[in-house]
């Protein structure tokens, strides 16, 4: 049982690495997609010394890139943590909230945005909001459920030595999910008839 807990929560912390990699190297794709979260603004009528009506499509994309920055670094501190410290148990409910959390999303996302690009991953996935996608959010929650079991101390006991191991480890993954994210992104801005 201990291996099969542990096996889900680095599972699960890689999955979060590679996410919050891929989503800093394509930003403006991942931004995108949030911004379609976000409330749409009714145009003002124009009164002598407001500021133009596009102010609020301007504050909403500045907001959508903070989110999608935001999400990003969260998903890369999250994951390294969890990495790198497993024996913290609030991490796995950390964890397990973030992973309800990317559920929602993929629901509302299927209600109101189906057939739309979610770029969870960035420029490494084509994923879009479909049943496909609320199969594998509920299938992440049930895995992250798993992974929050607690384990004994004596499982996840880690040197000073290994917990920098991980760390290091995290940091490297984090580093190649970045740079084939951005080396898909660039390919993609480069080939302006491939679908992304």
């Amino acid at each position: 049982m201990p291996v099969a807990v542990l096996g889900a929560k680095a599972l699960l912390a890689v999955m979060l690495l590679v996410a919050g990699g891929a989503k800093l190297a394509d930003l403006d794709s991942f931004a995108a997609s949030v911004r379609l979260f976000l409330p749409r603004r009714l145009p003002r009528r124009h009164r002598p010394g407001a500021p133009p009506a596009r102010a609020g499509l301007l504050t909403s994309v500045a907001s959508a890139r903070r989110i999608a920055w935001t999400v990003a670094l969260a998903e890369l501190s999250l994951g390294g943590a969890s990495l790198a410290v497993p024996a913290v148990w609030p991490l796995n409910l950390a964890v397990l909230a973030t992973a309800c959390c990317f559920a929602a999303v993929s629901g509302i996302g299927f209600a109101f945005h189906r057939g739309r690009s979610c770029r969870c991953f960035g420029a490494l996935s084509r994923r879009k909001f479909d049943r496909a996608a609320l199969a594998r959010a509920g299938a992440v929650v049930a895995l992250a459920g798993g992974a929050a079991v607690p384990v004994s101390p004596a499982a996840v006991a880690l040197t000073p030595a290994g917990h920098a191991l991980l760390l290091a480890g995290s940091a490297f993954i984090a580093f190649v999910a970045f740079t084939a994210a951005r080396s898909l992104a660039v390919s993609r801005d480069a080939l302006p008839g491939m679908v992304s």
